[in-house]
């Protein structure tokens, strides 16, 4: 407890680095998730008549982060190419076509929304136009009606419904670059343990009454401590401040991020263990945060991935399974049974590179 007290005296005397990570986490996930929330433009060439054209519009306004505008073809296509809008969506009777951007990240998505929203306005057509053309406005009329006041109700259950890819900007990008910054964090309080090793402070300690899986202890506990309190405090601004939904799951995400913190300090320890100096330790550390943050989906969600090679790779990133347990407790509702693989995971990571880490850190030191 003395040194636990020690440690938390010298983080209030130098709190700078603590506070910086803090407020960069809070900035990266306020711009990559809330400040873009505003809609995005998109053009829209259609080569269907007025009255299907404002049908279409009608429907893809249910698009809430987009904002669609008719152009003619040239001009969309020019407005794509400059860089002044992501996508324009070319309209066909039977189909559409798309001109992304290269820039535009969330392409696979917007594609699959407008593919649901599509199928359903071409059916509906279809429909239409089967009827002679006096009786047309009736049947809109009656189609129209129907989405109102249904015959009756279709329930979900067991079903497609359960394997939809859940998706909230605002979520992943607090809890990716939480889980990603907090890697830092947690290497800073570990590279003090490297060097309070390496400048002897250990074998006084040692020399005195305390037992050295006390000194571990200590040091271990106050590193997840620092790490855990950053997580809390960026999680409660974003909740109670910036008024982040969290779907009911505000405390249960509060403890979901314990296994992945646990393993992160463990993985630390190991990179402690090989390297021979606090400087190396800290490159060490640099170099594969960077990678496990975008293998691990911190970036951007790895349903939109298509490469089964980053797919395989993301396995080894703890980040992929500390977003999976975050997002399960709060935008999937997760059952504690649907958790175990990625919790169970996260344990085993943490027992094999903590046991690793200290038994090399033993031998060196012997």
């Amino acid at each position: 407890m003395d040194i636990l007290k020690t440690k938390f005296l010298l983080l209030k005397r130098k709190p700078g680095e603590f506070i910086v990570i803090t407020i960069v986490i809070c900035v990266f996930a306020y711009i990559m998730g809330i400040g873009q929330q505003a809609k995005q433009p998109i053009a829209v060439h259609s080569a269907l008549d007025e009255k299907q054209i404002e049908q279409v519009l009608n429907e893809l306004g249910k698009l809430s982060n987009y904002e669609f505008s008719v152009y003619e073809e040239d001009e969309a296509k020019v407005l794509v190419e400059e860089g002044k809008v992501d996508v324009a969506v070319f309209l066909q009777d039977d189909r559409y076509d798309l001109l992304v951007s290269t820039d535009f990240m969330n392409a696979n998505l917007f594609q699959n929304e407008l593919e649901a929203i599509y199928q359903n306005i071409v059916q509906q057509f279809a429909i239409v136009n089967a009827y002679p053309e006096e009786m047309q406005q009736e049947v809109t009329t009656a189609i129209s009606q129907a989405k109102v006041e249904p015959s009756f109700a279709i329930q979900y259950n067991s079903f497609g419904n359960d394997q939809g890819f859940e998706w909230d900007a605002k979520l992943h990008s607090l809890f990716g670059f939480a889980l990603f910054m907090v890697i830092y964090t947690v290497a800073s309080g570990v590279n003090h343990l490297v060097m309070e090793r390496r400048n002897g402070v250990w074998n006084r300690l040692t020399v005195a009454s305390i037992q050295k899986w006390e000194v571990y202890v200590a040091n271990l506990t106050y590193t997840f401590l620092l790490g855990y309190l950053q997580i809390v405090i960026v999680l409660c601004i974003f909740h109670f401040g910036v008024g982040v939904d969290f779907y009911g799951g505000f405390a249960q995400s509060l403890i979901a991020v314990i296994p992945y913190l646990l393993c992160v300090i463990a993985i630390a320890i190991f990179v402690a263990s090989i390297a021979t100096t606090p400087g190396q330790f800290n490159a060490v550390m640099t170099v594969i945060a960077i990678p496990f943050a975008m293998l691990g989906g911190a970036y951007w969600p790895l349903e939109i991935v298509s490469s089964k090679m980053i797919l395989a790779l993301s396995y080894i990133s703890p980040i992929t399974y500390g977003l999976e347990m975050l997002k399960g407790v709060t935008i999937g509702a997760s059952t504690f049974t649907e958790l175990l693989q990625p919790l169970s995971l996260l344990l085993f990571m943490t027992v094999i590179f903590m046991g690793i880490g200290i038994n090399v850190l033993e031998k060196k030191s012997s």
